[in-house]
Order: structure tokens, then C-alpha cells, then sequence
């Protein structure tokens, strides 16, 4: 039951009208650097169509001196590489490096992409669990920032145990840190996105 739940909230965050990405994608860029700015290594990742187009907050962040690691899948997740031009084309329409060299280094901050996010602060994504077994994977835990064009939130827990959570939301004219509090305060923002309920299907 859970699970059907999980893939209708994601079929309609999916559906979600993104016309204005540029104007969208600039404001939440901006917010995003705001954080990263006071990080040192810092996990992004390579946006696609539907995503915030955060391309020129690398470049602000590497000119900055800044280490930016992306995700280069591998197997059924990703090993982080170091970012570097150009980029190529792989699965699911996904933009990577050609650099193959996997990192070690420790990370101090990571900017997820997110389909949605439930009421326990947790991820939906595109279902393919690639994020969650990289985080399953490390050793210690950074700080994890999710970030979406538009907000697609559900007041009901959708997630499981192995869904990641974050520590701070980014979306159009939000900034929310994970309080441990419920999204109440959400229905008090004129953000133009989705609040979900079960009750609403």
C-alpha cells in the first residue's frame, strides 16, 4: 500500500509544471550557494531536464577553490568523481564526467536531487535507490541537502528506512531546516508547489 502511494506521489511531482526552470533554478542556485560556500568538499550533481539547473554554482564554486565531486554511476549506484569537463551521456539520460577515477576523499556537504520529500524529511527519488546505496555505503555522514524546482511534499510518510534523509530543503521560495516538526508550516507559503496527503487520492 505504502509503496503505491510512493509511486503515485512521485507520478505527480514528476507531472509538475517546471516552465520557468531559469527563473526557478537562479533563486534556489543562489540559496544552494549560500551553504556551499562554507563547505570545503562538497558532493553535486549533473542536472538533468527536470532538475534545478545548478551548472553555474559549480563553476562560481570551483573558481572559489572550492572540490566538487559528482556521482559516476556504477552497477545499480554511483562512485564519486572529481567534476570535470567535458561531459558525456550515459544511462537514463544522465550527464557525467569522463574522468572514471573514483575519490576518497571525505566530503563535507552533498546537494541531492529530489522527486518529492515526505513527512519524515526523507527523499523520494526517480526509485532507482542509487543515492541510498551510496550513503548506505559511507562511513560517516555529511550534511545532506535536498533540493527540487518546484515543492512536491507529502504530509504522509511515504519512505522507508534505507530512504535518506536531509538536514535542509531548497525549493522555490523555501528554505527549511530539518527540525524534527512536521510540514504545518508549509501551508503558510505561497510557493506554487504540491502538498500531498493520502486523503487527497
Amino acid at each position: 500500500m505504502k509503496n503505491d502511494l510512493k509511486s503515485e506521489f512521485r507520478k505527480i511531482c514528476l507531472n509538475l509544471n517546471k516552465h520557468n526552470k531559469y527563473y526557478y533554478s537562479k533563486k534556489i542556485g543562489w540559496e544552494i550557494y549560500k551553504i556551499a560556500k562554507n563547505h570545503q568538499k562538497i558532493l553535486f550533481f549533473i542536472p538533468m531536464k527536470n532538475e534545478v539547473d545548478i551548472h553555474w554554482v559549480i563553476r562560481k564554486l570551483k573558481m572559489e577553490k572550492k572540490s566538487v565531486f559528482v556521482p559516476f554511476m556504477q552497477d545499480l549506484s554511483f562512485k564519486m568523481v572529481k567534476y570535470s569537463l567535458p561531459l558525456a551521456k550515459k544511462k537514463f539520460s544522465i550527464l557525467e564526467p569522463l574522468n572514471k577515477n573514483e575519490t576518497l576523499e571525505k566530503i563535507d556537504l552533498a546537494i541531492v536531487p529530489i522527486v518529492g520529500i515526505d513527512s519524515d524529511f526523507k527523499r523520494i527519488g526517480f526509485g532507482k535507490g542509487m543515492y541510498d546505496r551510496f550513503f548506505a555505503r559511507l562511513k560517516y555522514r555529511p550534511k545532506i541537502v535536498f533540493v527540487q524546482l518546484k515543492p512536491c511534499v507529502s504530509k504522509t510518510k511515504l519512505t522507508d528506512g534505507y530512504d535518506i534523509k536531509a538536514d535542509e530543503y531548497i525549493s522555490f521560495n523555501i528554505r527549511r531546516k530539518n527540525d524534527n516538526r512536521n510540514y504545518s508550516r508549509f501551508f503558510f507559503i505561497r510557493s506554487r508547489g504540491f502538498y500531498y496527503s493520502q486523503e487527497d487520492g
